[in-house]
């Protein structure tokens, strides 16, 4: 089990606009490739021989992205939760409601320590 990357997107960072567009892409083909109307249009879960690829935008722009081996065996749901779980115990706590560092730019130390965290429980977690 390895996470391999985790990236934040609020729509303005010019330095991630390759892998931005990839994922605009990748979602845009998922959704007209899909058997049936897709209701959640804000998550996508890719998965490949070597990592997968995990994707949630929420309403206020905000977009989550994580790779992980391939041998963490978790469904679509799961993701979904967990994705929705670390927006609201990470980071509105630790990086919204910090009033000392309102920047764009996560810096925080203990940030980066709660994300760690959540994230290799939850992974390992089952």
């Amino acid at each position: 089990m390895a996470i391999y990357n985790f990236h934040i997107f609020d729509g303005s960072d010019k330095s991630t606009e390759i892998l931005y567009g990839f994922l605009y892409s990748l979602k845009s083909f998922v959704q007209r490739i899909s058997p049936s109307l897709q209701n959640d249009n804000n998550f996508f879960f890719y998965q490949t021989s070597e990592y997968n690829l995990i994707f949630y935008e929420f309403a206020t722009s905000i977009k989550f992205v994580l790779i992980t081996s391939h041998d963490v065996k978790r469904d679509s749901p799961f993701y979904r939760e967990m994705m929705i779980q670390l927006h609201k115990r990470v980071y509105v706590e630790y990086h919204v409601k910090n009033g000392i560092a309102p920047c764009k730019i996560i810096n925080s130390q203990l940030f980066r320590q709660q994300l760690t965290t959540f994230l290799t429980q939850n992974i390992k977690q089952g």
